[in-house]
């Protein structure tokens, strides 16, 4: 089973860690600034390709994993916005189709009891098939920035199920690890009664934003490897997870 433990460990181990993340935070860094000093416009300006190139360095970063490259986050701009690009044609439109489905389930589907609280339940396990099927499109597009991937729907609905199972795991794990994380330097913040608005704390969380990629990145390579089937030469010549407990070698790129 995919293991935090092991995403964090190689996430805290990569080479030039400290130098990637804070280069990667910046943008991160900036885009909350503007949103607290109520530069709107500009926000949403800024925010919505900064969410874009994440996406793609979470993209970038599993695949990285499921490949056995010595980097997690990426430091080539041409493979980024490549993986950005690829990663829209292939995702945004399977979301846009899959949201609309979600919407006419949830809105023209009559339940046949009228029971407390049916709806809502309703709802939320179709909101959450919806997402689960994105989420292992996305996974499964991402073990080599395959657009052809991205909608092998065979693979995809025997898998998102496993994937939804995994994720309400990690969910309960990632919020302890951050709360551990920004939590202590909260505390500092509280106890000096400094404002969480000053630009240190601002920073620093947007360092842990770029710490979660990179864990989650790792966290989701064991976790496709273990839970969407691929080609048999993905197992047996090319990929290695810690994780997994694989016995194959690694091969360093």
């Amino acid at each position: 089973m995919a293991s935090l433990f092991d995403a964090v460990n190689d996430a805290v181990d990569e080479k030039f860690f400290l130098i990637k993340h804070i280069i990667y935070a910046l943008p991160i860094f900036f885009c909350a600034s503007l949103y607290i000093n109520n530069n709107i416009g500009l926000f949403y300006f800024f925010a919505f390709p900064i969410i874009f190139i994440m996406f793609g360095l979470l993209s970038c970063g599993i695949e990285n994993v499921r490949q056995n490259k010595r980097e997690i986050l990426t430091i080539n701009p041409i493979k980024l916005l490549y993986t950005v690009f690829s990663l829209a044609v292939a995702i945004v439109p399977l979301a846009a189709v899959m949201y609309f489905v979600g919407y006419c389930i949830t809105a023209f589907v009559k339940l046949p009891f009228d029971l407390p609280y049916l709806p809502v339940v309703f709802k939320s396990i179709v909101w959450i098939l919806v997402g689960s099927i994105v989420l292992t499109s996305f996974l499964s597009f991402s073990k080599s920035s395959s657009i052809k991937n991205a909608y092998n729907f065979p693979v995809i609905f025997e898998s998102c199920v496993d994937v939804f199972i995994n994720i309400l795991f990690l969910i309960p794990q990632l919020l302890i690890l951050n709360g551990i994380i920004v939590g202590a330097v909260w505390y500092l913040f509280f106890y000096f009664k400094l404002p969480l608005t000053n630009p240190i704390f601002i920073f620093y969380c947007s360092f842990v934003s770029v710490f979660n990629i990179s864990v989650l990145a790792d966290y989701f390579a064991q976790a496709s490897y273990e839970l969407i089937r691929g080609e048999d030469e993905e197992y047996r010549d090319n990929y290695y997870i810690k994780g997994t407990g694989s016995t194959f070698t690694p091969r360093k790129k």
